[in-house]
């Protein structure tokens, strides 16, 4: 915009009166002149280099030109000493403004040290702060403006700086301040006379003046009004992170999708998200500006229309181009949320409101839109999980923050055994507070459970804790890890469990230690760290590293410890997971959603006789995953959060995972991982609870289904019972699927199925339990020997020069090789049994 294209605003003319250089600035070459517009006011500064500003020294005076009956005159203005680093007193007067009219009568307004001006900013080379940044004039405002970062693509190094949206110079280093002069607004209290000059007289320091703007319109030039949402629609091809708005008098935020309704046919139960739609026609921006300001709708750059805000802030609504533009009511209080269990104390859960128009409403200290929607991949932010369109705060028990008079939507969520909330309350025109109960359904640890998550990346232990317990998860193992040059968690590791205050929830710092073809390996309770954390090279190890070691000797390492030994996400990675498996170098196998290929897998080896417990966690590695959302209930002896307890029950085998659903197995009265021999009839229990809707629970014996069972929609519990012969050796599973063919399905970044699965119960008619099958021992046979030959002939083990290893070993081929060689042995003796 031209200064010329804008009749409310007349910029003057200073080239008659500019006298200096702008040189007398010491980065000469960054200090911009000609018609400029800031904050949407039209500027002329001089194009003359050599006579680019008016300097009057102390003790000097200058006159400038000026008509008409303005209401506000701005000016660009600066003093060029900085007494005010040098012991100068703020407040004292600098100089002066006179306003002189026609009639031949003035006004004389002071300059004051930091209230209507200050020092022209400096580099201050050689402090380590300069010493500008604060102290700005408390009356005036830079002439640099907010300006957006872009929302979507900018440096790998900025990427810090874009979670903050404006593109803040306090992320700079060196860290120059962007402006060089302040913009003083200064009220004409004669408009009924006319101007016709104004006199500038300097006192103690040297007045730098670039420009001055003469208004006419009846508003201030800077608007004070605080930013308020405003609701776009917008037709053929919806609402994008491409579309955004331009304010000149004002300010924007980036442009959201507005969440869909939570009360119109919800996919899952409150608190655990919907899936984003393709495409979605409305969305919203917070704007503050002034009456006259123009704002433009963009799309991708181009520009789709545009309105004047005060027209927008009259009528309420407004169309455009192809879309409309629409102000909610503007009353909200600030309100202090409190969400209590059933005996009246605060309960940590996750919590979320949104307006009716869908426009989500953070609690205080939290986001709604994670990463601007964008990504959130080694991202742990505030607490907050992103659940599809939705946008969640884990809290403590209590929030607050301004919510909206009238109806507000809310959801509560606290893991799998309380019934969510998801309703719609009335904020009254006085309320500041606002209570909400959650009910437990179901009890898992009254039943000797306790519930943990044995695959967590990139938290704190703070976060952890906090989300934890959010979710009603006793057990979080947040696991340090290599990813090439980048190490997560390092910090974190203490060799000891972390507790929290009210000891219902353990934070435990182990590893994953990981290789790109051999596979990964989750170390739990670990009290040293087990180095190196990956090898062998990338994707895990750095780019072109050697082999240092193997998964079973991470797993030797970590039980020497007394540790527990987990084969993340079973059986992927598929290198060393027979070697494992053979030489009994496993506690459990984790599965981290239910896939029909990984099951199966799993069912093969319990059929080749090898009893290992399942276990379920999430490899959170983005916050669009909740912590727990598949996890492991464990029998814990002592109850409550005591980790070695939950340790040990995975051990034994007494395991069920679950990313809903409860289920619970039980052959004559014995839970998972029991042996039951001499049998001749056993009788099977299953009992379901669930606050998600499940279709069907099925009998699984030696991985077949030879019970379904289907599920009342609406139902909360359901029990199985059942009598089986027994003839043989045979393992027990049960297993049940959310309801519908295809669903529902979790809204988290991986669309995981709703479902649980035990672990196995053993039965048998003899005095033994075995079981073998010749096929997946010889598949294993060819998988070792495989694995064995990638050491040998393929993996980089050639280091140059003389290398001394962490294993201390002469022969490192050899140390490699040994598992190997043992879990040939064990699976060839299988054959001789």
């Amino acid at each position: 915009m031209s200064p010329r294209d804008n009749p409310d605003y007349r910029p003057l003319d200073l080239g008659d009166v500019a006298d200096t250089a702008v040189d007398i600035f010491e980065d000469p070459d960054d200090v911009r002149l000609g018609d400029r517009v800031l904050h949407g006011l039209p500027f002329r500064f001089s194009s003359d280099r050599d006579r680019a500003v008016l300097v009057v020294p102390p003790g000097g005076s200058a006159r400038i030109a000026a008509d008409g009956r303005p209401t506000w005159l701005v000016f660009a203005h600066a003093l060029l000493e900085p007494e005010l680093f040098e012991g100068g007193r703020v407040g004292a007067p600098v100089g002066t403004y006179r306003l002189e009219y026609r009639d031949g009568t003035g006004v004389t307004r002071t300059l004051r040290q930091r209230f209507e001006i200050g020092p022209t900013p400096r580099r201050w080379d050689g402090r380590p702060l300069p010493l500008d940044w604060g102290q700005t004039p408390l009356l005036a405002r830079n002439d640099a403006e907010h300006v957006l970062m872009d929302r979507a693509c900018g440096r790998y190094d900025e990427a810090g700086a874009r979670l903050v949206g404006i593109d803040d110079p306090q992320s700079r280093v060196p860290y120059v301040l962007p402006y060089r002069f302040y913009l003083w607004a200064m009220e004409n209290p004669r408009t009924d006379l006319e101007l016709d000059g104004i006199v500038v007289e300097a006192g103690g320091a040297s007045v730098v003046l670039g420009a001055v703007t003469l208004s006419d319109l009846d508003e201030e030039p800077f608007t004070r009004t605080v930013a308020r949402e405003v609701l776009i629609e917008m037709r053929d091809g919806g609402v994008t992170e491409s579309l955004e708005l331009e304010v000149d008098r004002g300010t924007a935020s980036y442009v959201y999708r507005t969440a869909p309704d939570v009360e119109t046919a919800p996919e899952l139960p409150g608190g655990w998200g919907r899936s984003r739609p393709e495409e979605w026609g409305t969305g919203y921006a917070k704007v503050s500006a002034s009456p006259s300001a123009t704002v433009s709708v963009r799309d991708g750059g181009r520009e789709q229309g545009s309105f004047r805000w005060g027209d927008l802030v009259e009528r309420g609504a407004l169309t455009f181009g192809r879309g409309s533009v629409r102000l909610p009511g503007p009353d909200q209080n600030w309100v202090r949320t409190t969400v209590r269990d059933e005996a009246g104390n605060p309960v940590a859960c996750r919590i979320r409101f949104q307006t009716t128009d869908g426009i989500p409403l953070a609690p205080y200290g939290h986001h709604a839109h994670i990463n601007s929607d964008g990504g959130t991949w080694n991202l742990d932010i505030g607490g907050d999980v992103r659940l599809g369109s939705y946008t969640y705060a884990a809290i403590g028990g209590t929030c607050e923050g301004w919510l909206p008079t009238g109806q507000v939507q809310v959801e509560v969520a606290r893991g799998f055994e309380y019934q969510p909330i998801r309703e719609t309350v009335t904020i009254a025109p006085d309320q500041t507070e606002l209570e909400l109960e959650l009910v437990r359904r179901f009890d898992a640890q009254a039943r000797g459970y306790a519930s943990g998550d044995t695959h967590v990346h990139f938290m704190s232990t703070q976060g952890a804790e906090l989300e934890a317990r959010a979710e009603d998860l006793q057990v979080a193992n947040l696991l340090l890890a290599q990813w090439g040059e980048h190490f997560t968690n390092t910090e974190e590791f203490t060799g000891h469990p972390h507790v929290s205050h009210d000891h219902g929830t353990v934070v435990y710092a182990g590893q994953e230690n990981r290789t790109n073809m051999l596979g990964h390996i989750n170390l739990l309770g670990l009290r040293e760290p087990i180095m190196p954390w990956s090898t062998g090279g990338s994707e895990e190890d750095e780019l072109g590293g050697g082999l240092a070691t193997t998964l079973s000797h991470w797993a030797d390492e970590c039980h020497a410890q007394g540790g527990t030994v987990v084969l993340a996400h079973f059986p992927v990675p598929y290198g060393e997971t027979a070697a494992l498996l053979a030489t009994g170098r496993l506690d459990a196998v984790e599965t981290i959603a239910y896939d029909d290929y990984n099951i199966t897998e799993y069912y093969r080896y319990l059929n080749a006789g090898f009893r290992v417990p399942l276990v379920g966690g999430t490899d959170k590695m983005t916050s669009e995953v909740p912590v727990g959302l598949v996890r492991t209930y464990a029998a814990a002896d002592a109850g409550g959060a005591e980790y070695e307890a939950w340790c040990a029950g995975i051990r034994r085998g007494d395991t069920m995972v679950s990313s809903g659903p409860l289920l619970w197995l039980h052959v004559d009265g014995q839970p998972p991982g029991s042996l039951l021999t001499g049998r001749e009839s056993v009788a099977v229990g299953v009992e379901l609870e669930t606050i998600f809707s499940v279709e069907r629970i099925e009998l699984i014996r030696n991985g077949e289904v030879v019970r379904t069972e289907y599920v009342d929609p609406e139902a909360s519990t359901h029990r199985l019972d059942l009598t089986w012969e027994v003839t043989g050796s045979d393992w027990f599973a049960a297993r049940c699927f959310g309801a519908a063919d295809a669903g529902p399905r979790h809204a988290d970044t991986w669309n995981r199925p709703v479902f649980a699965h035990t672990s196995p119960i053993y039965v048998s008619s003899q005095p033994d339990y075995e079981r073998h099958d010749p096929e997946v021992v010889t598949t294993m046979l060819a998988m070792v020997d495989a694995a064995r030959r990638h050491i040998t002939e393929h993996a980089r083990t050639r280091w140059a020069g003389t290398v001394r290893h962490r294993h201390g070993e002469p022969d490192h081929l050899a140390y490699l090789t040994r598992p190997f060689d043992e879990a040939s042995a064990a699976l060839r003796a299988r054959f001789d049994q």
